[in-house]
């Protein structure tokens, strides 16, 4: 099967190429080939950037049947500056809007289109359980969620199956939110923050790649899936775990307004604030989970 990705070098993005390599013929576009080979490898993979002329880009999706978008600047790199937040939205609609242009122009019918979004869509509520049923909530990550999403169903006249993944936070041992969090933890100063309330939504990587490759596998899929493990955890609970795993303590507490001074906005929606995401239809349409529990989870990927 002929897939292209957009955005596969990212944390998710690489871990998925290294599984679709070998039994897929696979073309990748970047905005630096360079880059992207290096963390890819030249085997097995075709390479694009939006920088080559259009007739050259319809021949290399010639045949495609499948394509997975992931692409978008990263949410936490950055203290949300008016500019900052401009271009996580900006970089997110920008490439779905050329995607679509490009296969619409070269007459290119998918069969699927696996398209990124985040639990960030829900918006924020501790006392509330979220299911793919419920609708868009309030904040910045709510706010580009919906509209990377609504900018997505275009894909639908161009394609016969559409389906957004909602991710939560994606464990892993290398990159993402990961070892950012386990490293106050490292250096014994790691604990709670604000009450610790706040859930995180969690998914081990390897669960991550399975659940996508379900979908894809699963002609009957499509629409929304929350791509989070069954249990959800506080981050009080979470990172007493991570000490227990790193055999460390954990006793500090960062307060709230500590996080707000530091990094404003982005602290608010990403540290001191949680969403409780189900994932109710991928148990229901029957994927099995590795890890269920974020203790299996973290022993493995620390």
């Amino acid at each position: 099967m002929k897939i292209v990705v957009a955005g596969a070098t990212g944390l998710i993005g690489q871990a998925l190429i290294k599984r679709l390599l070998g039994t897929h013929e696979l073309v990748v576009f970047t905005r630096d080939i360079p880059v992207a080979r290096k963390k890819l490898g030249d085997t097995g993979i075709s390479y694009a950037d939006w920088h080559q002329p259009p007739s050259h880009l319809a021949a290399l999706i010639e045949g495609t049947q499948v394509l997975i978008n992931l692409a978008g600047a990263n949410i936490g790199e950055k203290r949300w500056t008016h500019k900052r937040k401009e271009t996580i939205l900006w970089s997110r609609l920008q490439t779905v809007d050329m995607l679509y242009t490009l296969f619409q122009a070269a007459e290119v019918k998918l069969k699927a289109v696996i398209q990124a979004s985040a639990i960030g869509f829900y918006g924020y509520d501790e006392h509330k359980a979220f299911t793919e049923s419920d609708e868009s909530g309030t904040g910045f990550l709510a706010e580009v969620s919906t509209k990377w999403e609504q900018a997505a169903t275009r894909f639908q006249a161009i394609s016969e199956r559409l389906l957004f993944i909602r991710s939560g936070v994606v464990l892993a041992h290398q990159g993402g939110a990961l070892p950012k969090m386990a490293m106050p933890v490292h250096l014994m100063i790691g604990g709670r923050i604000g009450t610790g309330n706040q859930w995180i939504s969690w998914i081990d990587i390897e669960d991550e790649i399975e659940a996508i490759l379900f979908l894809l596998a699963n002609k009957h899929c499509s629409g929304a899936y929350n791509l989070t493990a069954p249990e959800p955890i506080q981050q009080k609970d979470f990172v007493q775990i991570m000490a227990k795993v790193l055999k460390r303590p954990s006793r500090l507490t960062t307060p709230a307004f500590v996080i707000k001074t530091v990094l404003g906005e982005m602290g608010k929606e990403l540290l001191l604030s949680g969403t409780y995401a189900k994932p109710e239809r991928l148990l229901a349409d029957g994927f099995s989970f590795h890890f269920k529990n974020a203790e299996q989870s973290l022993k493995d990927k620390l």
